[in-house]
């Protein structure tokens, strides 16, 4: 659930071998992975990579409900899995085909999700909070309510994602991030209007610019891309605020309309080898849940707490649920407080 976009382009083609070559069509999110492991897949599997990519779970959702076919991989996060595999998207995973699941952490086995790991992989896992520029604040943030501080008007964005922004309004009234109370729903709406006063705009993609240049001194944002901008920059920060967060796990998974299945298997096996999961997590700053792969990442890395959050920071955040029929109800709301 990231978004970082300054590295890769829209549509790699990675190799410029023959086109006689097997061809493996990666649907990701952008700079997600390192090129180089790519690169020595292709080689190991004398394959040719096309990798594409897309800026939401939504965009995802309504290329393939439009009829998109080809892609073999795809990396849709946890409650997208639900809503793909409810549609009859995905081709159940053949757990014999990829034998490095045995490094898996077992919290992550038996997700809600996906019970079972039937249908998908994970991929990695982060949270949603704060990345701030500190040169703007005497103390630490730790509040979703920073965002209601009219000292910093026009000085923040949102990200452009209806459950992300929604759950920062349910979190801060004491409700959960996936309620489906109306009564509740319009509260939220209510708060976000007073909130939308203060907002630059609602933005996934370029948010992470403007913070680093200094334009916004906060922008809402995913864990491993904020990461990305102090590691770039030590006056940024990032944290997760006390009344918690969404809790994400983005997925490795093959949809039904696969042409490489094969081949398919091969590449997600080949991500859970502890190296090459150990090199992503210290390219991404995302953590993945490989437990071999804990003992090869950098320190500085591992020991940080809001990459590797504690238990009771993870007993607080949540992760997004497939909210059925009422998704269209809360669409609407969403559609009204981005126009007004």
């Amino acid at each position: 659930m990231k978004k970082w976009m300054l590295l890769l382009p829209i549509v790699m083609v990675l190799s410029s071998c023959g086109s006689k070559l097997p061809e493996l069509h990666i649907y990701n999110w952008d700079d997600y992975i390192e090129k180089s492991i790519l690169k020595e897949f292709e080689k190991e599997y004398n394959c040719r990579i096309i990798y594409d990519t897309f800026a939401s779970n939504e965009d995802l959702l309504a290329k393939f409900q439009a009829g998109a076919k080809g892609y073999d991989v795809i990396f849709p996060s946890d409650y997208m899995v639900n809503t793909l595999a409810s549609q009859d998207m995905l081709y159940p995973i053949q757990h014999d085909k990829i034998p490095n699941l045995k490094y898996l952490d077992e919290q992550f086995s038996n997700p809600p999700y996906d019970p079972g790991l039937m249908y998908s992989i994970p991929y990695t896992y982060g949270f949603s909070g704060i990345g701030y520029d500190t040169d703007a604040f005497d103390n630490e943030l730790n509040s979703w309510k920073i965002f209601w501080d009219a000292a910093y008007n026009d000085r923040m964005i949102l990200l452009d994602d209806m459950r992300e922004v929604f759950g920062i309004a349910f979190k801060i009234l004491g409700y959960s991030i996936n309620d489906t109370d109306p009564k509740h729903l319009a509260e939220a709406a209510e708060l976000l209007k007073e909130q939308k006063k203060y907002l630059r705009k609602y933005d996934s993609a370029m948010s992470k610019n403007l913070l680093l240049s200094g334009e916004v001194a906060l922008i809402h944002h995913w864990s491993g891309d904020v990461y990305q901008l102090i590691e770039e920059d030590g006056r940024i920060a990032f944290s997760i605020p006390e009344e918690g967060s969404v809790l994400f796990t983005d997925c490795m998974a093959i949809p039904k309309t696969a042409q490489n299945l094969e081949l398919a298997e091969k590449f997600i096996d080949f991500i859970l080898r502890p190296e090459i999961s150990a090199r992503i997590i210290n390219t991404i700053w995302y953590p993945m849940p490989n437990t071999k792969a804990l003992e090869l990442i950098d320190p500085e890395i591992r020991s940080d707490e809001n990459i590797f959050p504690p238990a009771e920071v993870i007993k607080r955040s949540e992760f997004l649920q497939d909210l059925g029929e009422y998704t269209s109800v809360m669409e609407k709301v969403w559609t009204e407080l981005k126009i007004n």
